[in-house]
């Protein structure tokens, strides 16, 4: 069991009541003020470092213009998706086709595949390469689609700590997967299955994601203001709050100093009210 708060004592089981049996004060009502204070503060301390985080995913997306035009070019290259792709021919065990790709046609005509294609394909000597070719682009440029969305969420954390590192990376690995797939597509074998005639969206998509990379770069060599709006533990500005406990202000001496700018600022709004009593 614990203590009684007042005298101390120890409390026994059997001392359930909200008396203590010792001195006879109220255990539950004791000092609530200064309780009732007390986790005031630690909810106004908690509320502070969460508003940081606010403010800071506030100003990755609106801190500057720059930020503003970062929220359109880490989309646009999604576009890409819909362009184009290629221009080229299939035959079987593809679906014959001809003309103008896309992602959608590229994913359904490999959708149509059976297994049993898919593994005649890479054993023989002239579609083996070819196939691997164009499965590694395809592969590649998905998962830097999928990249791009997953930057995009971590753009809340783009004013933190390793908001640079962590973009900059992501950055880096999108446009070495659109490279890389962009120069297999082009250097695909010849081979009786399919034939690529011309790339263009990888192109686009690789240009838009260096729009991005610079863009990125251009916020983080400027800088972003974040603006963090101001916070009170019982009304002392919360940085002078961090400033007196870290100076060993004892406790008695910082709470007085709260009451007397809590009554200030209580007083100050009584007035304000009145003032506009008196106007009306």
């Amino acid at each position: 069991m614990a203590n009684c708060p007042k005298c101390g004592e120890h409390l026994r089981l059997v001392d359930w009541k909200q008396h203590c049996p010792h001195c006879s004060c109220n255990i539950v009502l004791y000092d609530i003020q200064e309780r009732l204070m007390q986790d005031a503060d630690k909810a106004e301390v908690q509320y502070y470092y969460f508003q940081k985080r606010v403010d800071r995913m506030k100003a990755s997306f609106v801190g500057s213009k720059l930020a503003v035009a970062r929220i359109f070019t880490s989309l646009i290259p999604l576009v890409a998706v819909v362009v184009p792709w290629l221009k080229g021919d299939f035959n079987a065990p593809f679906e014959e086709f001809n003309g103008v790709f896309s992602l959608f046609s590229l994913t359904d005509m490999l959708d149509s595949l059976n297994v049993n294609s898919i593994l005649s394909l890479v054993n023989t000597v002239d579609g083996k390469s070819a196939v691997i070719f164009l499965a590694s682009a395809l592969i590649l440029l998905v998962l830097s689609a999928v990249l791009l969305l997953v930057r995009f969420g971590c753009l809340t954390m783009a004013c933190g700590k390793r908001g640079k590192i962590r973009n900059f990376t992501f950055d880096i690995i999108m446009l070495v997967f659109c490279g890389v797939a962009t120069v297999l597509l082009m250097c695909v074998p010849q081979n009786p299955y399919f034939e690529i005639d011309f790339v263009m969206a990888p192109f686009v998509y690789l240009l838009l994601l260096g729009v991005n990379f610079g863009v990125d770069v251009a916020i983080y060599k400027k800088g972003i203001e974040v603006k963090h709006a101001p916070c009170f533990v019982g009304g002392i500005p919360i940085e002078e709050y961090f400033r007196m406990v870290q100076d060993g202000v004892p406790q008695e001496d910082i709470r007085q100093e709260m009451y007397r700018r809590l009554t200030e600022m209580q007083l100050q709004k009584e007035a304000e009210l009145n003032g506009e009593e008196v106007k009306v």
